[in-house]
């Protein structure tokens, strides 16, 4: 994936960039009219970018209201002509995605852009013109942008735009967007961004740390930029600058955290995000389009209203059947009546669009729901063992490929592999026991009367057995006992 820059048609900024090595730069067409282009010569990339420089153009505008449809076709007839003009330096062309409507839109895409190089221009996708749009555009070109909102919005995107990049190995582009939340999700080719002039122009403080890319407000720049001196110091800028609020160095700070960002990506290292800001995500409207951004991690929805009773339905993961039960109440009446029975539901609520394995799925159809059910029943012990049998089998064939994956590298003990045996002994113990027939009586038996337990469960029986046999001793005998005991 590859950041790019915004911002360098202005010269300071990318004089910044340039110098801190940045290899992909945006420029903004409609802020190069804002700014004033030069009248006795074309403005040329080629004469203020380096040939090692990837440079996208774009031609956004803040507020297109401002134009009438006139101005807004004068514009865009313009943009187009300035980007032949430097069609020899230009890698990646976004169109001018106005209002000007849909009919305007294609008839420009088919005649201008595809001549311009159909492997160079990025169409532009919104939300609001729904998923068979996107799958059409994918279908049809190698380069596919969607703009900020369209990500906020389209939860269903990432499983989306994976099914479209195996199926015709699309690239998509993030335009003007940087929400760490979703950049882990969706697979961007690449995200265009302001965000790194928020140091500048706000006082923000965006660092990386090393596994981490944290952006903290400008409330909490004192206490940030204090924390990462030896993260500074490694990049080597100057800390006391940054301290002291330095405008360029805190912006130097910000791209070379950038450029960590998108080297880890690139490496194929997945790196925590972090964005501890509340406010913007960048820094003003030109990526937003006025629309106040919001940085922050999905929120919960808790403002909830309450829904109509009659509108309530069990959960489509379980299944409701009904049994007829008899209950007698406290004065001995019957009472027959059904009662409901929760049980498992073969019903699936994934979605091919959504789907974690969409991307190898032999039946992948976009739009559509799973093609495949699981009608598992386990109501009786033979369906129990069946399932135990079918469990220990797949766990015997886990064990079997952990063992053959150990032994091809090199045969050293893989705890993996231990784990899956115990769980395959685990399963076996379980099925062994539910075979097992097992019958025994285990009684406790207490009683503190004078009579004793005995007396309670053998009645007269008991009394005999405290007896002495052949009726003890008589008074001849005890005597006789007493006298000999005393000689």
């Amino acid at each position: 994936m590859d950041i790019v820059f915004l911002g360098g048609e202005v010269p300071s900024h990318r004089k910044l960039l340039e110098e801190a090595g940045v290899k992909h730069i945006g420029v903004n067409y409609w802020r190069l009219v804002k700014r004033g282009l030069p009248t006795t010569k074309d403005y040329l990339i080629s004469d203020r970018f380096d040939d090692a420089t990837h440079v996208y153009v774009t031609a956004k505008i803040n507020n297109e209201k401002e134009l009438t449809k006139e101005e807004l076709v004068e514009f865009d007839t313009a943009f187009e002509d300035w980007v032949i003009v430097n069609s020899d330096r230009i890698d990646m062309a976004i169109e001018f995605n106005s209002s000007l409507g849909k009919a305007y839109l294609e008839e420009s895409r088919e005649t201008f852009w595809v001549d311009f190089g159909h492997d160079r221009f990025i169409p532009i996708w919104d939300h609001t013109q729904g998923h068979n749009e996107l799958h059409r555009l994918a279908k049809k070109y190698p380069n596919v942008g969607i703009n900020g909102p369209s990500i906020n919005e389209d939860k269903a995107l990432a499983g989306i735009t994976r099914a479209l990049v195996t199926q015709f190995g699309t690239k998509f582009h993030a335009i003007g967007f940087m929400n760490p939340e979703n950049l882990r999700q969706i697979p961007f080719a690449s995200v265009s961004t302001l965000a790194w002039l928020s140091p500048m122009m706000r006082g923000e403080t965006i660092v990386w740390d090393g596994k981490k890319l944290h952006r903290y407000p400008k409330r909490m720049k004192d206490q940030a930029r204090a924390r990462y001196k030896a993260v500074i110091e490694n990049a080597g800028l100057d800390y006391n600058l940054i301290l002291a609020d330095d405008s360029n160095e805190v912006t130097k700070l910000a791209i070379w955290s950038y450029l960590q960002l998108e080297n880890s990506l690139n490496n194929g290292f997945n790196p925590l995000l972090s964005d501890n800001s509340g406010f913007k995500d960048d820094p003003g409207e030109a990526e937003t389009g006025g629309v106040e951004p919001d940085n922050r991690a999905l929120d919960m929805r808790n403002n909830l209203e309450t829904r109509n009773p009659e509108s309530l339905q069990p959960l489509p993961v379980f299944g409701i059947s009904s049994k007829t039960v008899m209950e007698k109440d406290e004065f001995g009446q019957t009472t027959i009546r059904d009662v409901p029975v929760l049980n498992s539901s073969t019903v699936s609520l994934r979605q091919c669009n959504t789907c974690f394995v969409a991307n190898n799925c032999p039946a992948f159809k976009p739009n559509n729901s799973c093609a495949f059910n699981l009608p598992i029943e386990v109501k009786t012990k033979d369906q129990l063992k069946s399932l135990l049998n079918t469990m220990i089998e797949i766990q015997g064939s886990r064990v079997a490929f952990a063992r053959f994956a150990e032994e091809l590298n090199g045969g050293y003990p893989d705890p993996n592999t231990s784990q899956e045996m115990d769980r395959l002994f685990r399963l076996v113990k379980q099925m062994k026991e539910l075979e097992e027939n097992k019958e025994f009586v285990r009684m406790t038996v207490e009683r503190q009367t004078s009579g004793g337990v005995m007396s309670a469960l053998f009645g007269d029986k008991a009394t005999s057995l405290r007896e002495l046999p052949n009726e003890g001793l008589s008074e001849t005998a005890v005597s006789q006992i007493l006298s000999d005991g005393l000689e």
